[in-house]
């Protein structure tokens, strides 16, 4: 009889463990899930913003602008630059500098991010990098600290990285004729 009353007992306590198992991974579980729907809310809002007409000419127009053999003197920073290019230059610059930040503290994937934005990130920051460097020796002599350092770490990862390399990360399918 008190072989049975064991008996009973290790199989409870083994149902026990299994369901605390079972918990605790369909717990892990949810908090993925939620993570992820959290970056997708993310990224969805950014690829709103990122794709409105506004947004795009601004695009377009710092990097033609910042580009270009008429474009203004870097010496003056973007703090010296003429409106509404400087108001362009800021908005655009802020919102790879929001995206970015959200990279640095690990809230979405850097991969993914560059994915997205891999070419205007590339070439707002080529354009947008001489008035950039000067804004911040302008700055730093003021003691305002960096400006734009989580745009840079994208952008330097985006110029560092072939897009080929990024898009491996992607389970993608080829099209082939």
């Amino acid at each position: 009889m008190e072989s049975a009353s064991w008996a009973a007992t290790g199989l409870s306590l083994l149902l026990a463990l299994s369901a605390l198992l079972v918990s605790l991974w369909s717990a892990r579980r949810q908090a993925a899930d939620a993570e992820k729907a959290a970056i997708m809310r993310l990224v969805a809002e950014f690829s709103v913003t990122y794709r409105t007409e506004d947004s795009q000419d601004c695009q377009r127009a710092v990097v033609a602008e910042l580009r270009s053999e008429t474009a203004p003197d870097p010496h003056g920073g973007i703090s010296g630059l003429p409106e509404p290019l400087q108001s362009r230059v800021k908005k655009v610059g802020g919102f790879y500098q929001d995206v970015g930040t959200l990279v640095v503290l690990g809230v979405i994937p850097e991969y993914l991010v560059v994915a997205l934005y891999y070419r205007f990130l590339r070439e707002v920051w080529l354009a947008v990098w001489p008035y950039l460097e000067r804004e911040r020796i302008v700055l730093n002599a003021q003691n305002a600290g960096s400006v734009w350092g989580s745009f840079e770490h994208i952008a330097v990862y985006a110029l560092d990285t072939p897009f080929a390399e990024i898009s491996k990360m992607f389970r993608r399918r080829t099209y082939v004729a």
